[in-house]
């Protein structure tokens, strides 16, 4: 009973923890192909608590029945050689897996990756540690950790990796696909309403996977063609001469690993920032991206993740005039 007692406890913590969570989930879809892997899910589940519930009654049914009475004699009555026991056991495995199979056809059907069309958006997804590289390839955009896409619209997304193995999932959009170094992969996704949809980097990657997430930011058509015009202009120039001394060093310290080009036609180690400010947060999307958190990554980028391929030695003057330029790129 001690057991039974703390398996019990367990459960229950388990469904309040659970119910704590923040943590995105494709049982709450925004999408066609979410929507099929949530149905899917939900069926194999009642499925599965069934049986276990009809072989757990089975089970407690012969204990009872067999138990150990006052005045037994020996054990209780030992069956064999019954073909019905032996029938009806591999005659429901056959029913449920093929019940089982039909379903996962359907859904695999169901979530086919869709014929390329004029109409496609298609993004290059390219993963870094510990970051996600967008490269909107008709458009002549290259952003990094938020992926903008149209409520509706088709997004055709080629995933590669630089390093190591990453796995790309917004769980209320689409499934999971990994990022492959030296072999490209492909993957679609649909979004049903507008909104921010989160996801993770789910294939161990070093140490900062956890701080390599993903802001899914579906607009509507207009927002999105907004967006994409902005994303198309050229970087700000510096007005001030404080703008002028921090745009100097972005062209010459930061332009290694950095460009203020949107199409960047020469790929870079880090995150494209002609429009860094047009975005919500930076580092992986791990932190909001304000003046404040963007001082003290500058101050010390390692504080914040270490192990990043970011270690600058820069001076106060020098990052006092960083922030005067790179604030006004939005």
């Amino acid at each position: 009973m001690k057991i039974l007692r703390r398996v019990a406890g367990l459960a229950a913590l388990s469904l309040v923890l659970s119910g704590c969570a923040s943590s995105p989930s494709f049982l709450d879809p925004a999408s066609l192909i979410s929507d099929h892997q949530a149905a899917l899910y939900r069926d194999i589940l009642v499925e599965s608590g069934l049986i276990f519930v009809v072989v757990i009654a089975a089970l407690v049914w012969s204990l009872i029945r067999d138990r150990d009475r006052a005045g037994s004699k020996g054990l209780a009555p030992q069956v064999y050689g019954k073909l019905s026991w032996v029938a009806i056991p591999v005659l429901m495995i056959v029913l449920l897996d093929g019940a089982d199979f039909a379903w996962m056809t359907q859904t695999m059907r169901a979530i086919a990756a869709p014929a390329p069309a004029a109409q496609d958006i298609n993004v290059h997804v390219i993963g870094h540690r510990w970051w996600w590289e967008f490269d909107y390839t008709d458009l002549g955009i290259k952003t990094a950790n938020e992926l903008h896409l149209p409520v509706g619209a088709t997004v055709q997304i080629t995933l590669d990796s630089v390093d190591v193995i990453h796995s790309f999932w917004v769980p209320q959009l689409t499934g999971k696909t990994d990022a492959i170094p030296g072999q490209t992969n492909h993957m679609w996704l649909t979004a049903d309403s507008p909104g921010l949809f989160t996801g993770q980097c789910t294939e161990f990657c070093g140490v900062e996977h956890a701080m390599m997430r993903i802001h899914a930011v579906v607009d509507t058509q207009a927002g999105f063609s907004a967006w994409v015009a902005n994303q198309q202009k050229a970087a700000r120039e510096p007005l001030t001469v404080s703008q002028r001394f921090g745009h100097q060093i972005v062209t010459s310290v930061c332009a290694t690993c950095h460009s203020l080009d949107p199409a960047e036609p020469q790929p870079k180690v880090g995150p494209n920032l002609a429009h860094l400010f047009s975005r919500s947060t930076f580092a992986g999307a791990t932190y909001d991206l304000n003046e404040e958190n963007l001082r003290s990554w500058l101050q010390d980028t390692q504080a914040m993740k270490p192990g990043n391929g970011m270690d600058l030695k820069l001076s106060s003057y020098q990052i006092h005039d960083l922030l005067a330029y790179l604030t006004t790129l939005k």
